[in-house]
């Protein structure tokens, strides 16, 4: 029986063989490619300030409508993430409210004690 050409017993060119390197002609064997590749992979500093960026803007959130005590960190991680060359505007301003806010209620506070303390000395 005569071999039809549209059925090939061979596998097309380069299908199924191993691929063969030229042979190194230097002294030495060439060096080992990068880790990451091209210098498109995984950047440790990039994704600390991403962190810290958002970190800055969940802290300035929290320290402005639940716990102005959350402000002093939403600065800390704002200030942390300019560092590393990230932009956290939205979580500096939101740390400086709430620290304004902490401070009126730091004030509110120590004026409660005061006006309790007079209070209950007068009887």
């Amino acid at each position: 029986m005569s071999e039809s050409p549209y059925q090939s017993s061979q596998p097309p060119h380069g299908y199924n063989e191993p691929y063969q390197q030229a042979p190194y002609a230097g002294g030495y064997p060439p060096a080992a490619p990068p880790a990451y590749g091209n210098g498109y992979g995984y950047n440790q500093a990039a994704a600390d300030a991403n962190s810290a960026a958002t970190l800055s803007l969940v802290f300035g959130i929290l320290g402005v409508i639940v716990l102005p005590i959350l402000a002093p960190l939403a600065l800390w991680q704002a200030s942390k993430a300019e560092k590393l060359g990230k932009s956290a505007t939205a979580g500096k301003v939101l740390g400086w409210i709430g620290v304004v806010f902490l401070a009126l209620g730091v004030l509110a506070f120590v004026f409660f004690v005061i006006v309790a303390a007079v209070g209950a000395g007068g009887y």
